[in-house]
C-alpha cells in the first residue's frame, strides 16, 4: 500500500487534509528535532497559526519500504485522530509534505515539559504530573495505550498545559481500521520502559504506560532521566534482571514532609514488577490530585 492510498483512507477516516492550507514558503528547510520514525519541521498556515509537521522518513538505514513506514505512520495518526482532550496534543490534519505523509499540530511554544521545567523551575511540579496523569487516564478511557511516555513527549503549550504528544508506538483498540505491523523500528525508551518490555516478555500494555507514568513524574520532579546514573548498555540488567528501581530524590520528595512518603508510595506502586499491582490510569489522576507542592516542604523540627 502506498503513501498515498494510505493517504486517502485517512481522510476517508475523518482525517482533514491541510495540504492546500499550508504555506510552504514558512517551512523550514531543515527538522527541529528528529528520532525514531519522524522528522518534525516548523511552518504555518495560510492564515499564520504556527504548526509543527511531523513526516515519516521513507528509508532507514538498511532500505526498508515506504509502504512500511507509511502503516506506521498512518497507525500513529489514526489513534491521534481519537483524541479530544486538553491534555493530548491536538492533530489539526494530516497532508503529504515533501513527498512524505505527515501529521500537523499545534507547534508548541515551551517545548517539551522537561526544557519548559528548566527555564521555569517554580512551576508547580504537583500540577504538571496531574496534568499527565489526566492525558494518560484519557488515552486509556480511550483503549488507547501510548506506548512511549516520558518527558520529551510531554509538549507544553502556550498558556503553560502540558500535552501528551508523539504516538508513534501507539496502539488503539478499534477494528474499523488495520495496518500491518512491522517488528522494525523503535519499540520503546528503555529508561522509560517496563521490566517486561526490557526483557521481551511483553509489549506495549496500558500497565507498561503506567510504569513509563511513574519514570515520567520523577522526571518532571528531578529534572533528570531515570537512573542518571546507570548507563544505556547497563540499563536492561538493572531494571529487568536485578529488579531494580530508581533511588528516591529526597532534595524534592523529602521523607520528613508531610505527603513525601505518599508520593513516594505512589510512585513505587508504578513500578513494580508485577503489572497488575500497578495502579490504572484513572487511580493515578486520583492519587496525584491529592499531592500539592505545600505537602512535599520539609517540616520544621524533624530530621530526614
Amino acid at each position: 500500500m502506498t503513501c498515498g492510498e494510505i493517504f486517502d483512507i485517512l481522510k476517508s477516516r475523518g482525517c482533514s487534509d491541510l495540504t492546500p492550507w499550508l504555506d510552504e514558503r514558512s517551512c523550514s528547510q531543515y527538522p527541529v528535532s528528529t528520532g525514531g520514525y519522524g522528522d518534525v519541521f516548523r511552518a504555518k498556515l495560510t492564515n499564520g497559526h504556527e504548526v509543527a509537521i511531523k513526516t515519516i522518513r521513507i528509508y532507514d538505514n538498511n532500505g526498508t519500504s515506504e509502504g512500511r513506514y507509511a502503516k506506521h505512520a498512518a497507525r500513529e495518526i489514526y489513534a491521534w485522530s481519537k483524541c479530544k482532550h486538553r491534555n493530548v496534543a491536538q492533530l489539526v490534519g494530516i497532508i503529504v509534505f515533501r513527498g512524505c505523509l505527515a501529521m500537523v499540530s499545534w507547534w508548541a511554544g515551551n517545548g517539551n515539559v522537561v526544557s519548559y521545567l528548566k527555564r521555569w523551575p517554580n512551576v508547580s511540579r504537583c500540577q504538571m504530573s496531574l496534568s499527565i496523569s489526566t492525558g494518560l487516564a484519557y488515552l486509556h478511557e480511550q483503549d488507547i495505550v501510548h506506548g512511549d511516555l516520558k518527558g520529551a513527549n510531554v509538549l507544553v503549550g502556550h498558556d503553560g498545559n502540558p500535552m501528551l504528544a508523539d504516538f508513534g508506538n501507539a496502539s488503539i483498540a478499534d477494528a474499523t481500521l488495520h495496518f500491518t505491523q512491522t517488528a522494525t523500528g523503535p519499540s520503546f525508551s528503555p529508561r522509560w520502559a517496563a521490566p517486561e518490555i526490557l526483557s521481551g516478555t511483553s509489549g506495549h500494555t496500558k500497565l507498561a504506560d503506567i510504569y513509563s507514568l511513574g519514570m515520567t513524574i520523577i522526571e518532571v520532579f528531578t529534572g533528570k532521566v531515570p537512573y542518571p546514573g546507570v548507563n544505556d548498555y547497563a540499563l536492561p540488567l538493572h531494571i529487568a534482571v536485578h529488579l531494580k528501581k530508581p533511588d528516591r530524590p529526597l532534595d524534592v520528595i523529602p521523607d520528613n514532609s508531610v505527603l513525601g512518603n505518599v508520593l513516594w508510595a505512589i510512585l513505587m506502586s508504578c513500578w513494580s514488577h508485577n503489572p497488575p499491582q500497578r495502579p490504572s490510569a484513572q487511580d493515578m489522576q486520583h492519587l496525584m490530585g491529592t499531592i500539592s507542592d505545600d505537602k512535599l516542604v520539609p517540616v520544621a523540627g524533624t530530621s530526614g
